[in-house]
């Protein structure tokens, strides 16, 4: 005789816990993919802000190696840790009486929302031939979005998610990193100024991995020429005076050239470092030095002394 076999299936029991096993496999899965999905967001914007810092900078240092500065004093006319203002060439000019192509920028970050800042890029451009406006406007705005349309022509995001002056995170400081560094060390003055250090700090998503990264350039300014600093000293010898011009200096290292004057009148020397006629007792003297570069830029200083 044959035996039937059995029908039983699974139990309700079985079924519930099948279907709660699958549910948790499932939740996991949705999980796994939900992190997956924003790490790879994550990733994307990470490798887009990379990518537009480091052609950001990458701009800010071709400019920097086409700096201009005809018969200006210096040729960096803002240099602050989160701005940056100067002359450069414009590449796209057409002919006009801006004989020499002069454009002006201006690169400057806006920590209005820390951790998530921003770096702008201004640009100011002119057919006159002179600078238009002849100096860099004085703004702490980022962007200077003037309205009447006198500082910058445009303004343009060049760069985010920068951390440079990242706000207070978790109870933790601030760390704050300038974006421009200038050199040499000491400098006082802007015309002193010879390399611009850039470097930018980025991070997507703060307190998470793979935490902040860092471009950074530095850039010798070689095509800047700089004003050369005069000096002259006057000194009484047995009546007569000795001029000298030994203490002044040319900052790109150039020969210097000298003229005199005393008492507003040409001497006729471009000695650097003449004797004069005797004098006598009680002439109050005082001579005008200038002193040029190859390049044409020029000082003058003055010097006195009285004949005793």
């Amino acid at each position: 005789m044959r035996r039937d076999r059995s029908q039983a299936g699974f139990t309700l029991v079985e079924t519930l816990v099948a279907m709660a096993l699958a549910g948790v496999i499932l939740g996991a899965t949705l999980k796994a993919l939900e992190v997956f999905q924003s790490q790879d967001r994550y990733a994307v914007l990470r490798n887009e802000g990379q990518d537009d810092a480091r052609n950001a900078i990458d701009s800010l240092g071709r400019q920097l190696l086409n700096v201009v500065s005809p018969g200006s004093e210096s040729t960096i006319e803002e240099a602050e840790p989160y701005s940056i203002a100067f002359l450069t060439i414009n590449p796209t000019a057409t002919k006009s009486e801006n004989a020499t192509n002069e454009m002006r920028v201006r690169y400057c970050l806006n920590n209005e929302a820390p951790a998530k800042e921003v770096l702008w890029y201004e640009v100011r451009r002119w057919t006159s031939a002179t600078p238009n406006p002849a100096k860099a406007p004085s703004s702490t705005e980022c962007p200077d979005t003037n309205k009447s349309g006198t500082h910058w022509d445009s303004w343009s995001k060049v760069a985010s998610y920068i951390t440079n002056r990242k706000g207070e995170v978790k109870g933790v400081k601030a760390k704050e990193h300038p974006v421009f560094a200038y050199g040499p060390t000491g400098w006082t003055s802007l015309s002193q100024i010879t390399s611009v250090e850039e470097r930018l700090y980025l991070e997507v998503n703060p307190g998470h991995e793979p935490g902040q990264t860092q471009q950074r350039t530095t850039i010798d300014l070689r095509n800047a020429i700089h004003n050369p600093i005069a000096s002259c000293r006057a000194e009484e010898i047995n009546g007569h005076v000795l001029i000298d011009a030994s203490a002044s200096e040319d900052p790109d290292g150039q020969a210097l050239s000298y003229r005199w004057w005393q008492n507003g009148a040409e001497m006729g020397t471009t000695a650097e470092h003449y004797e004069t006629e005797a004098f006598s007792k009680g002439t109050s003297l005082t001579y005008t030095l200038e002193v040029a570069d190859p390049a044409g830029l020029k000082s003058t200083t003055k010097c006195s002394v009285t004949i005793k």
